[in-house]
Formats: C-alpha cells, sequence, structure tokens
C-alpha cells in the first residue's frame, strides 16, 4: 500500500489494491470451465456483491484461480458476469452503490492479476482509454490477456489525453497501441489526433463506443471481439 501511495495512489484505491492482490492459491492450468460451475460461480459472486461481502466473493474467485488460468476466468466468468451487472443496472436492478462496489472489487483483482506485466522480452503494447473514458475493466482484461501471450504492457488507463498518449509512445516506441472507449463519442472528436498517431505508430481502437467507420476514418485496426478473444487475434 505504501508503494502505491507512492505513487500517488489516492489512499482508498491503494487499500483496495493492496486486499486485492491477496490472491493466497497458485494458479490453477485449466482452460475451459465447465458451464455449471460458470452458473454456480456467477451466483456466489452476485449475492455476494449485493450485500457488499468482498471476502465471500474473493473466495469463490480463489476457488476458480486455483483450478483455471488467470484468462479463462476472465473469459468465462468475469467476462459474463460484468456485461449482465451492466444490464441489470441499465434496468434498475442494481443499485448506484452495488454497481460501484462491484466494479471497484473487480479492478482491484484484475490489476492484482496484471502485477509484472510490463516484464519480459516480447513486442510492447501501450493500452488508454479514451479521453473522459472512465470504464476501464475491459481495458486490463485485454492486456492481461495479451500479456500471457508474451507481451509487455504499458498501461496508462482512464481517461487518457491524446497528447499524453502520443508523449508515452515516443518514449517507449510500441508496437502496438490500443485504445478503448465504451461510451459513445468519446473518440470522434479526437479523429485528427488520432489519423496523425497511425502515421507514426500501429493503432487498434475496441469498444462498444468505436465504430467502424471510426476505425477507417483513421486508419486504426477495429478489434470487434471480447477482450480474451481480440488479444488472440493481434499480431506484431
Amino acid at each position: 500500500m505504501a508503494r502505491y501511495l507512492a505513487d500517488g495512489v489516492p489512499a482508498a484505491q491503494a487499500a483496495e489494491l493492496t486486499i486485492g492482490a491477496r490472491f493466497a492459491v497458485p494458479m490453477g492450468a485449466g482452460h475451459r470451465v465447465p458451464i455449471r460451475e460458470v452458473s454456480d460461480a456467477q451466483d456466489e459472486i452476485r449475492e455476494a456483491l449485493a450485500r457488499f461481502d468482498e471476502t465471500s466473493a474473493q473466495r469463490t474467485l480463489e476457488r476458480l484461480y486455483s483450478a483455471f488460468t488467470p484468462t479463462t476466468v476472465t473469459r468465462d466468468v468475469l467476462l459474463p458476469y460484468m456485461h449482465e451487472l451492466g444490464d441489470r443496472w441499465d434496468a434498475g436492478q442494481v443499485s448506484v452503490a452495488q454497481e460501484h462496489f462491484a466494479t471497484n472489487f473487480f479492478q482491484a483483482r484484475l490489476l492484482a492479476l496484471a502485477r509484472g506485466w510490463d516484464r519480459g522480452l516480447g513486442p510492447r503494447a501501450l493500452l488508454a482509454c479514451a479521453p473522459n473514458e472512465q470504464h476501464a475493466l475491459a481495458l486490463i482484461v485485454f492486456g492481461i490477456a495479451l500479456h500471457e501471450l508474451g507481451w509487455r504492457i504499458t498501461y496508462l488507463g482512464a481517461d487518457t489525453p491524446i497528447d499524453a498518449l502520443t508523449e508515452v509512445a515516443e518514449i517507449v516506441n510500441p508496437e502496438l497501441t490500443v485504445v478503448a472507449a465504451v461510451m459513445r463519442q468519446r473518440l470522434s472528436r479526437y479523429a485528427l489526433q488520432l489519423s496523425g498517431f497511425t502515421q507514426r505508430w500501429k493503432l487498434a481502437l475496441g469498444g462498444p463506443g468505436v465504430s467502424a467507420r471510426l476505425a477507417e476514418r483513421t486508419g486504426a485496426r477495429h478489434l470487434t471481439d471480447d477482450p480474451v478473444t481480440a488479444a488472440s487475434t493481434v499480431s506484431f
């Protein structure tokens, strides 16, 4: 937690990230979670998070991670659950407090899995969310999956100005840069800047907020699959 605070992370978030890092079991090797186990795990997580019971939800995740790889758990259990959570929030079946609690819970656990994703000798990917875009979970999942395939990750996170993206690219010279947007119109106003970016670096755009037209206008690749599948399709 002290290291997070030294890096400027707010105290509440630093505490959550520290808690999220406490995976007490070694990771498993399974590559497909059985459908019944997916359903049971999602029910347990849903019930735990609805009553703000972080410990019980954590136990369910630890059981899954002891048997399956991180990307398998994320693809088969977490991504469908997070999509369902968004639908239930839109339908008014989940309170704002419950949605925020669940989002922070998953983000902390995913960032714990992302520790060390800058290490290795593979190609480097630069990942960022669009300006004013706060939804970073899918991008974190993409980075975890990409790192598992041998990539090194430089992660800038939510609400990244295009100028800041360019500044970092000048330093790390990535083989691939990915900008994600969940909310529509987050990126369209920056089409000209993105077009300039693609003149120097390979760029991909992903997320529900990205259209095929925007990708074509900017010269970027359009990632349309789920984050785990999309990671398996990129090349350098």
